[in-house]
């Protein structure tokens, strides 16, 4: 599966492409969207949480791919967010945006799905808790990283895999940002 390395720059790209202002010159417009891109890098990355008993345990593995890769996952996932950002600031939390959290949380689940994947099970439970049978799509744009154990990620078989996912999440986040300044009509100096 993909690395919080691909899933964040996602994640921040879409949050850029879905609610920054570019009518502002693009530094400025970076520097104000910055800590919407790194919440929403984060929030991409919120499916891994099943990481955590692996990393206590000493088996990286051991609960990963389970039911928080799953579409029902996704939606709880993100109805919990959107309702602490409704107690937080309830006129910035609409139902745009746990269409956004959805969306975001659920780039997860999309990229894993065409990730290569090594270590049974093979896919993710998509469909959990109505089927437990996992989902693969039938090719692989990105490729699996050796990670049986935190010592595993330092491994020298993990820097094509790394610069692959750095490459292509710049790539994502860069045309993400592109397509936002392409479609928004910068008005006119005063």
């Amino acid at each position: 599966m993909a690395s919080p390395v691909f899933h964040g720059l996602a994640g921040a790209g879409l949050a850029y492409a879905l609610a920054a202002d570019a009518r502002l010159p693009l530094n400025a417009s970076l520097r104000r969207a910055a800590p919407l891109m790194t919440g929403a890098a984060a929030l991409a990355c919120l499916p891994d949480l099943d990481y955590l008993p692996g990393i206590a345990t000493g088996a990286l593995n051991a609960f990963h791919q389970q039911g928080t890769h799953s579409l029902a996952w996704v939606v709880l996932a993100a109805a919990a967010v959107w309702l602490a950002g409704r107690i937080w600031k309830p006129a910035r939390f609409g139902w745009r945006a746990f269409g956004f959290l959805v969306l975001l949380i659920g780039s997860h689940l999309a990229i894993d799905l065409v990730t290569a994947d090594h270590a049974p099970p093979y896919g993710i439970p998509l469909w959990q808790p109505f089927s437990g049978r996992p989902v693969q799509a039938p090719f692989a744009l990105l490729p699996a990283w050796e990670k049986a154990s935190l010592r595993d990620l330092m491994s020298p078989a993990n820097a094509r895999p790394f610069a692959i996912e750095l490459t292509g999440g710049l790539a994502v986040a860069a045309g993400c940002v592109a397509a936002k300044r392409s479609w928004t009509r910068r008005r006119a100096a005063i």
